[in-house]
């Protein structure tokens, strides 16, 4: 008896006397995007979100509302120039491209739909690659463009869905899409884009190093643009992001229709760092908690007869 409550003793005084508490599972990819997809109905009411994700170390992949269509605005330019770099050399496309990221030229892009033989050739690219919820039916920048076999899923609009857009990102970084020197070019013009703030929002709240590597192209229809705020504001953000560890993740975050802008550019800002956040395992990244604790930026109120607040960034 003695023996035992001496042993029992010296288990206690060592730390062993109890099993170590099992540490908590990790979250899980699709708990974090089904998170923020809730957390966008407090941040930016009225806002329709898409939003997919893919890690491209270990495949895991999450989505919502992934097969939804949502008017494509300037992110689609990235399908656009890599059907032209498919069928083109570098040098013909190379200035047009260069204007394409740079500063989202719709003249330019115009100029590139035409390399591939025009919307109609466009669009049977995008079927080439599987993708079925994506079309381009009009661009008229320069001179007047209809396709002949857009669904016209959203009437008039370009349109695409956040699996589509993730799909083709991920392949394209695996070099399935084009070949490796075309693909190089790509991803470097994908490095052209705003790295914060208007036209940039997928960078604003990550890491400096990571904003610097930043391969992506936003797309926006801002409150005004467009005859319809109902219909449009639009904010997308589509991209390739690198961490720490030299492994990357394929993102699209499509947000529409927000009544209130800068809520809605918050949350698409907000999502991407908690993606990385979560991916990157960097507990100690800021992605705006406070700020999205208290609802998130306050709301803009206009004095009765002022003039609306300019967002176009084109």
């Amino acid at each position: 008896m003695r023996t035992a409550l001496l042993w029992a003793g010296l288990m206690a005084m060592s730390g062993c006397a109890t099993a170590p508490e099992p540490s908590a599972p990790r979250e899980s990819l699709k708990t974090v995007v089904e998170s923020l997809a809730s957390e966008a109905a407090r941040l930016s009411p009225g806002t329709d979100l898409s939003l997919a994700v893919v890690d491209l170390r270990t495949g895991e992949a999450a989505s919502v509302a992934g097969l939804e269509p949502h008017i494509s605005a300037s992110s689609a330019k990235v399908f656009w120039v890599a059907a032209a770099l498919g069928q083109r050399d570098l040098a013909t496309v190379a200035p047009l491209a260069e204007k394409v990221f740079r500063t989202s030229d719709n003249e330019a892009s115009g100029e590139v739909i035409d390399l591939v033989g025009g919307p109609d050739a466009i669009n049977v690219y995008l079927r080439g690659l599987g993708l079925e919820h994506t079309a381009l039916t009009k661009w008229n920048y320069g001179r007047e463009r209809w396709a002949t076999n857009s669904p016209r899923v959203m009437g008039r609009d370009n349109y695409f869905c956040a699996d589509d857009m993730v799909s083709f990102l991920a392949r394209l970084d695996r070099r399935e899409v084009l070949k490796p020197e075309p693909t190089a070019r790509l991803l470097q013009w994908m490095e052209l884009t705003p790295r914060e703030g208007c036209g940039g929002w997928l960078g604003t709240r990550l890491p400096a190093s990571v904003r610097a590597s930043l391969q992506h192209k936003g797309g926006w229809l801002p409150p005004g643009c467009c005859g319809d705020d109902a219909r449009y504001n639009v904010l997308n953000e589509v991209g390739l992001v690198t961490l720490p560890d030299g492994g990357r993740y394929a993102v699209a975050i499509l947000a529409s229709r927000g009544p209130d802008w800068p809520k809605q550019a918050f949350f698409v800002e907000r999502a991407s760092c908690v993606l990385y956040r979560h991916l990157a395992k960097d507990a100690a990244l800021d992605c705006g908690d406070a700020l999205a604790r208290a609802g998130g930026p306050a709301p803009v109120v206009l004095a009765p007869g002022a003039p609306a607040p300019n967002y176009d960034c084109e």
